[in-house]
């Protein structure tokens, strides 16, 4: 075992400083997702006590469990008695697990990375391995899994050009973090060649593929939501494009046919969403207030949760969010996977390697800006032919990618079946 790499102190200091404000943040949380066990389990209290040595995953919030589910259920078919825990850091990440992979995974929440909050729990949970999804970087409890000899992996690792923007020192900080990382399975090439810019060895990479493509397991098939009118979806938008969207439509007669359906990222943004576009038009109906849909509504906001993937299966076209702003877009795979034509606006950073394969294979659009947008809706839905093919294409191309939960689980699997692990070390 190489030598564990203290965080950075810059960072102890910063935590040390920051810690009230961030026991009373997770404290209100926790009242507010009347979950009684969040604000002790983030101080690292009334943590179950594990003797089966588990592999632990961590998924920070919703996002994170939906692209871990796959993967789960693979672990699950392939490794039947391998006991796991999952744990999350926020309460609508929490009830997702809770709801997704049933009640026989134990779920906890993530410990604030306070040094006594981490080693209590490794001392209680006492993981054979870490699998961290995605981008979650904690410098403390990474240096506490290299000093208890606990391998440490990142899953479908993913670094956005944001994260390659920071100060200097903060640099710095996820670079001594990234010495205590076993491996770094990467969904990109992209994201690889961050890593290692981040200071990542070149040894400890390796490239897989977004784990997003897996074909869901043991899923039935997603039902299309319907609604009295025919749709166009605009999923997963950020502050402002609901009221770009909304006006370009507005300015369209797309209208006369077609519905604009509203999913934002954040549900809990109805009020300023809706503060937005009243102005602009009284044919807005709202579902969380179960409005009805009629001849006259332009507009339908779909402020609800787990509803998504419905929409998705019931939509014409799919406009992605957080691609008409500075954002980075957002999961274009889904769409993709159910037959659909996704437009996109000029920032899709995050998803880079999806937006190029769809694109080059004429499977996707992306415009300039909103105005754009909705011209090439009215263009592609009277052409129908082609729009067709191109669903068709879209759900082809992430086919061929399908496997991905397997490459993952068999990339991981000297760490799963060789435990390895000592009691925890005193906390530094």
């Amino acid at each position: 075992m190489s030598t564990a790499v203290k965080p950075d102190w810059r960072y102890r200091v910063l935590f040390t400083l920051l810690a009230p404000v961030l026991a009373w943040h997770g404290i209100a949380q926790a009242r507010r997702a009347e979950d009684p066990r969040m604000a002790r389990q983030k101080l690292g209290k009334d943590l179950p006590e594990r003797h089966d040595r588990p592999v632990w995953i961590h998924m920070a919030s919703v996002g994170e469990v939906n692209a871990a589910y796959p993967l789960v259920m693979e672990l699950r078919r392939r490794y039947p008695a391998l006991p796991l825990i999952v744990s999350t850091f926020t309460p609508s990440g929490a009830a997702t697990a809770q709801t997704k992979l049933g009640s026989d995974i134990e779920h906890v929440y993530l410990p604030l990375d306070f040094k006594r909050a981490v080693h209590r729990f490794f001392e209680h949970i006492k993981p054979r391995c870490a699998l961290i999804m995605e981008t979650e970087i904690w410098p403390r409890l990474f240096y506490q899994c290299r000093r208890n000899d606990i391998p440490l992996i990142i899953v479908n690792g993913r670094l956005s050009r944001r994260s390659m923007n920071k100060p200097r020192w903060m640099r710095a900080v996820y670079r001594q973090a990234l010495q205590n990382v076993d491996r770094i399975l990467a969904r990109s090439e992209t994201d690889a060649e961050r890593f290692q810019t981040l200071g990542a060895a070149a040894d400890k990479i390796q490239v897989i593929d977004n784990i997003k493509f897996a074909a869901p397991a043991l899923q039935p098939p997603i039902a299309p939501i319907e609604l009295p009118r025919p749709y166009i979806l605009a999923a997963s938008t950020h502050d402002d494009e609901e009221l770009q969207l909304s006006r370009a439509w507005l300015a369209s007669d797309l209208g006369q046919t077609y519905l604009l359906v509203i999913a934002p990222r954040h549900p809990k943004r109805k009020a300023a969403i809706l503060q937005q576009l009243r102005p602009l038009t009284d044919a807005l109906a709202i579902r969380s207030d179960k409005d009805t849909v009629t001849n006259a509504t332009q507009i339908y906001l779909a402020d609800t949760f787990g509803e998504l993937q419905g929409f998705i299966a019931g939509a014409e076209l799919v406009c992605m969010g957080g691609s008409l702003i500075p954002r980075g877009g957002q999961n274009l795979i889904e769409a993709a996977r159910l037959g659909k034509v996704a437009l996109f606006g000029p920032h899709m950073e995050n998803f880079a390697d999806e937006r190029d394969l769809l694109l080059q294979h004429q499977a996707a659009v992306q415009v300039s800006d909103a105005e754009a947008l909705i011209e090439k809706i009215e263009t592609l839905l009277h052409q129908a032919g082609q729009l067709k093919a191109m669903g068709a294409r879209a759900q082809q191309l992430v086919g061929t990618k399908a496997d991905v939960a397997q490459r993952y689980a068999q990339a991981l699997e000297s760490y799963l079946v060789s435990p390895r692990g000592t009691a925890p070390h005193t906390p530094l």
